[in-house]
C-alpha cells in the first residue's frame, strides 16, 4: 500500500494515492487521523464536505505524483495531505473575511515548515512513529495547497474586488 517509487515505476500507479492512506503503525495512524479531524472541524464553516473531499483527493493525486521528484523511495501517511489542507484553508481565509486567522495560521505553518527544513523532523515523533518525519512531503504538499488556493480563490477574490 505504501508509496513506493520502484513499484510505481513498474505500473502500480494506485500507490500514488494509497501511500497517503497507509501508515507505519497504529500511533502514526492515530496521530494523522486526530490531526485530520481537527483540521476538518476547525475549517468546517469555510469548507463544505464536498470541498474538503475534493481538495483532499486532489492533494492525494497530484501530491502523490509530485513525490516522484522528492528524495523518497517510499512514503506513507496523511501528514502531507494535512499540511496541504491547512495551507489551502489558510489561503482561502486570506481571500475571505477571515484574513487575520488565515495570516496567523499561514505564519505558524510557514514557521513549522522552515524549522523542519533547517533542523529536520522532531526526533520524538520519529521515535513514536518508527520512521523519519517526511519533511519534504510536508513542504511539497503545503506549496500545492497554496497553489490550489491561488488557482481557485484568487480569481474569485479579484473579480469581487473589481466589482465593488
Amino acid at each position: 500500500m505504501s508509496w513506493n517509487k520502484q513499484l510505481i515505476s513498474q505500473g502500480e500507479y494506485w500507490r500514488i494515492v494509497s501511500g497517503n492512506l497507509s501508515h507505519n503503525n497504529l500511533i502514526h495512524w492515530l496521530m494523522n487521523i486526530a490531526t485530520l479531524v481537527l483540521v476538518y472541524f476547525v475549517f468546517d464553516d469555510r469548507l463544505s464536505n464536498q470541498h474538503f473531499m475534493l481538495i483532499s483527493i486532489s492533494l492525494c493525486l497530484l501530491g502523490g505524483g509530485l513525490l516522484w521528484f522528492a528524495k523518497y523511495d517510499e512514503y506513507v501517511g496523511l501528514s502531507g495531505v494535512i499540511h496541504g489542507l491547512i495551507a489551502y484553508a489558510a489561503m482561502a481565509d486570506l481571500f475571505t473575511d477571515k484574513k487575520r486567522v488565515g495570516a496567523i495560521i499561514l505564519t505558524g505553518l510557514s514557521a513549522k515548515l522552515l524549522m523542519e527544513q533547517l533542523y529536520g523532523g522532531d526526533p520524538w515523533v520519529t521515535d513514536l512513529i518508527g520512521i523519519d518525519v517526511a519533511i519534504d512531503a510536508h513542504l511539497l504538499f503545503a506549496v500545492l495547497g497554496i497553489s490550489f488556493a491561488l488557482l481557485l480563490w484568487w480569481p474569485l477574490w479579484r473579480s469581487y474586488k473589481l466589482s465593488t
